[in-house]
């Protein structure tokens, strides 16, 4: 059996390198090509979630300086000078408008609460767990570290942390079970916390059926499009806690 020639072997060498050069460029394209749709996936889903935002500001907005102001032309139109009869008659009316008025400023509040920004965080925190507390019945208490008052999240940031709290809050009353619940706050030079926590039901995180899937899935969007991070741990029976960590700018 004769030798196999020498050309033969570098031609079979230059093959096998040849293909190894081509596996390698195709693995690295794919990399670069799942990076790339990561990073559209996150744009796209930040403008949505900006997009959302606007909306919900644009609805509060004519709640506010149109649907209120009606309200508040109607009444004045009740307090005119009628006769006392009149205004006893009429009163039931001005009861239901004084109502609606009062409905219609949490609405446009839920839909885009300014004073997040104006009166910060915590304080907007402890607003939400208050109204929460009283409307659901559940026992929400908020707990801070010391210093956390003075948050001064970075820019969004504020508005995120108020969002993924009162989903996650609004998931703890509705699924739970469990008959209190506590959020905290806490911070340190580069980045802080929020954290909502229960003993409730719990569920499996690897189930598909988990209550407030899609809830679970914007929370998680819009930490990502504000440079954080959110984690979710829960079991069934055992409870669940759902931790928000952003950037923090210190002090103010």
């Amino acid at each position: 059996m004769s030798a196999v020639p020498p050309g033969v072997w570098w031609a079979f060498l230059t093959a096998g390198l040849a293909l190894a050069v081509i596996l390698l460029a195709l693995g690295a394209a794919l990399v670069i090509y799942q990076r790339r749709f990561v990073a559209l996936h996150r744009r796209h889903a930040a403008g949505l979630l900006k997009a959302q935002e606007e909306e919900r500001a644009w609805v509060a907005r004519e709640l506010h300086d149109d649907v209120l102001q009606r309200i508040a032309m109607a009444l004045h139109e009740l307090d005119g000078d009628a006769p006392e009869a009149e205004r006893t008659r009429v009163a039931p009316v001005r009861a239901e408008l004084e109502d609606l008025a009062l409905v219609v400023r949490r609405v446009a509040s839920r839909l885009h609460p300014a004073f997040v920004e104006r009166e910060g965080l915590v304080p907007a925190l402890r607003r939400l767990t208050a109204e929460l507390a009283e409307a659901s019945g559940v026992a929400l208490t908020l707990t801070e570290e010391p210093g956390a008052g003075t948050l001064t999240p970075a820019p969004g940031a504020a508005l995120v942390a108020y969002r993924v709290a009162q989903e996650a809050l609004a998931n703890l009353v509705r699924h739970s079970g469990a008959a209190r619940g506590a959020v905290q706050v806490r911070g340190n030079g580069d980045a802080f916390e929020v954290v909502v926590a229960d003993r409730g039901r719990g569920f499996a995180p690897a189930d598909g059926g988990t209550p407030g899937h899609l809830g679970l899935i914007s929370m998680a969007e819009r930490a990502r499009a504000a440079g954080g991070r959110l984690t979710v741990t829960s079991q069934p029976d055992q409870g669940t806690t759902v931790r928000l960590r952003l950037p923090y700018r210190g002090p103010a």
